[in-house]
């Protein structure tokens, strides 16, 4: 499991007042706990500050890779920001993300060929939110298609069947799972991403709500999740989830981390 990092998003108040004050220290305090609870990359958005998001992305990559030692997911909608973000990234950075909408993929090509990032697609076409799980197929084999077209290897595509809040649509949940699904069964090399806290958007205990969506989505066919790291029971389940999936030889992460917990 490809574990990404969501706690440097500026919708959130606390991130969104330290970026506006360039607050070095909140900055690598953030991605340090990020990287030491086990992300493996940081997603970070700066799309909230709005015209200072090129500043901000340019001068937080710099900071976090140097000191921290972590590669980012870069979270912008923003086609500029995109491309001056990866300028300053070293190393193999995320695109977060492309769509399906027409003509979008194309946009991003030449900063695809240029700079080599792993991609996050999103199951999202001019037609709006897909409502049926073959949509979101028909959407993702699409996208697939024209990235493969364009010498992106399937193992560098994370596909997000998009989560929805069940608080505003009680099916969400089943759609993304029906959804998850079929695209692992038809395209097994590619992986899959979601963003988990979405689905409990707007109700009690998001915790408990993450938490059961994380445990079946991994029994899905998750392969990568964008999650809060320092949610301890979170991680503990992840652990013990790829130890009953079959994905932990002899158990053997699982005993680590649960050493690790007992002997900090």
């Amino acid at each position: 499991m490809i574990i990404i990092g969501e706690r440097l998003n500026s919708s959130r108040k606390p991130v969104f007042e330290a970026f506006k004050k360039r607050d070095v220290n909140f900055l690598l305090n953030e991605a340090r706990k990020q990287k030491e609870a086990g992300a493996h990359y940081l997603d970070l958005n700066a799309a909230a500050l709005l015209e200072e998001e090129i500043d901000i992305l340019q001068w937080a990559i710099p900071i976090i890779q140097k000191e921290v030692n972590i590669p980012i997911c870069i979270d912008t909608p923003n086609l500029e920001a995109m491309e001056k973000a990866l300028e300053v990234h070293e190393g193999t950075a995320i695109l977060n993300s492309v769509t399906g909408e027409k003509g979008k993929i194309k946009k991003y090509l030449p900063l695809i060929k240029k700079f080599k990032p792993k991609i996050i697609a999103l199951c999202l076409d001019e037609n709006g939110l897909p409502s049926s799980p073959q949509k979101e197929i028909d959407i993702a084999k699409k996208i697939i298609n024209e990235l493969k077209a364009n010498g992106v290897s399937e193992e560098e595509i994370f596909i997000d069947p998009l989560i929805r809040p069940i608080g505003t649509d009680s099916n969400a949940g089943l759609l993304f799972l029906k959804s998850l699904e079929g695209i692992k069964n038809e395209f097994p090399q590619i992986k899959t991403i979601a963003g988990i806290s979405n689905i409990s958007f707007g109700l009690p205990n998001r915790k408990l709500l993450n938490r059961t969506f994380f445990i079946i989505a991994s029994y899905v066919g998750l392969d990568a999740a964008i999650i809060d790291p320092l949610d301890e029971e979170l991680i503990d389940f992840l652990f013990s989830i790829q130890a009953i999936l079959g994905k932990d030889n002899y158990c053997s992460n699982y005993l680590k981390h649960f050493r690790k917990k007992k002997n900090p």
